[in-house]
């Protein structure tokens, strides 16, 4: 039954392609689409489809200023709006996430789903097989189907952040020991690198010893850093005037001395602004690294500054591997998710903190096969 098919799934996407094939085939549309809405950032996110793939829903996606209509539309109106008669702005948004099956078919309903005075999501219809247009019935059913589902999508949303503030305590505890333990690690590789002296003479193994005594102190260090930041839940700055084109190429010198890829700058004159140093430098590095390790040896890795409005811009471009659409639009910012195999998932999380901490943000944009940009907007004053 629909209840059963609603309310046995744990996962909000699980649930949407069960309302939207239930949906399909009771109504005979073959085309029904369910929108989620985040009220804080006002954005609208393609969630599931009985016809769109999950990589052109995402395109699909309404802007921020065109989900911002929609969801005000839709706030205080709980009931299925036909938005081939609707003759506002935010009805012509809705028309575009919505293609025609059928041009001589039915007209197309969004319904939204309210759950507790909240506007959780909104369900597309597309024109009917039948050409048959949506009757009085057919409405008050979908309305009765769509506080079901919005209830079930709820009741998911209250789980899953139950069970994410439970992992994010388990994961405290768990890095205070993991911390601890890598410190004594740490300190214990450091000493043998001061030692290192009494074998000097030996050259095998000095340079072998100095190299992976070397890059496991890196390695554990950053290591440490990272889970540290997670497990004190937050982060402070210390901003100062700093020259950011100056703390760019210092970071490229680095890299230029151990990457084979091109490294192409094209840093325009800015003002100096008012930016925590270390943190920031943090962000420049992991994103030059990503970029490299996309492209590898042959690859090309574009840095760039400039100045747009109020807004100081660093923007770094590969023509590497690319991110999938699905992971850009639901897992890049998010602790431990991670397309790398050796790798644990928290730069990006820690630079989006990181860049939000100076009243910034990050932009990406990405295509597989053809590469990655990613955007750095931190305000100039």
């Amino acid at each position: 039954s629909f209840t059963e098919g609603t309310t046995s799934r744990v996962e909000q996407i699980d649930m949407c392609r069960a309302v939207v094939n239930f949906v399909s085939n009771l109504f005979q549309v073959l085309s029904v689409t369910i929108w989620l809405v985040d009220g804080k950032k006002e954005r609208i996110g393609f969630a599931a489809s009985s016809a769109i793939p999950d990589a052109d829903g995402i395109r699909l996606q309404p802007s921020v200023a065109d989900a911002a209509a929609v969801i005000q539309a839709f706030r205080n109106r709980p009931e299925p709006v036909d938005i081939d008669l609707a003759k506002e702005d935010w009805a012509a948004t809705m028309r575009r996430c919505t293609p025609e099956e059928f041009h001589k078919g039915g007209h197309r309903l969004c319904v939204p789903l309210i759950a507790g005075g909240e506007l959780l999501g909104l369900i597309t219809l597309g024109d009917r097989v039948s050409g048959v247009q949506f009757s009085i019935q057919d409405t008050d059913l979908l309305k009765c189907i769509s506080d079901q589902a919005a209830a079930s999508l709820r009741n998911i949303q209250l789980s899953q952040s139950l069970i994410q503030a439970r992992e994010m305590e388990a994961f405290q505890t768990m890095s205070a020991f993991f911390v601890h333990d890598l410190k004594n690690t740490a300190s214990t590789l450091s000493l043998m690198l001061r030692n290192l002296p009494i074998h000097f003479n030996d050259p095998a193994f000095r340079e072998d010893a100095l190299r992976g005594i070397g890059n496991t102190v890196g390695h554990i260090n950053s290591l440490i850093e990272r889970l540290s930041l997670l497990r004190q839940g937050g982060l402070s700055i210390r901003p100062v005037p700093c020259d950011l084109n100056g703390l760019v190429e210092k970071t490229l010198e680095e890299f230029r001395r151990v990457s084979q890829a091109k490294i192409i700058a094209n840093l325009q004159p800015l003002p100096r602004i008012t930016i925590d140093v270390e943190q920031v430098q943090k962000v420049v590095t992991n994103l030059i690294l990503n970029a490299l390790e996309a492209v590898g040896k042959e690859g090309e890795v574009r840095v760039e500054t400039g100045a747009e409005n109020s807004w100081t811009v660093l923007t770094v471009t590969d023509n590497g591997c690319g991110i999938s659409a699905v992971f850009l639009e639901r897992s890049l910012f998010r602790p431990f998710q991670t397309t790398k195999k050796k790798g644990i998932g928290i730069g990006m999380f820690q630079s989006k903190m990181i860049i939000e901490a100076h009243r910034g943000r990050i932009e990406v944009q990405s295509e597989l096969g053809k590469g990655t940009r990613f955007r750095v907007l931190l305000p100039t004053t």
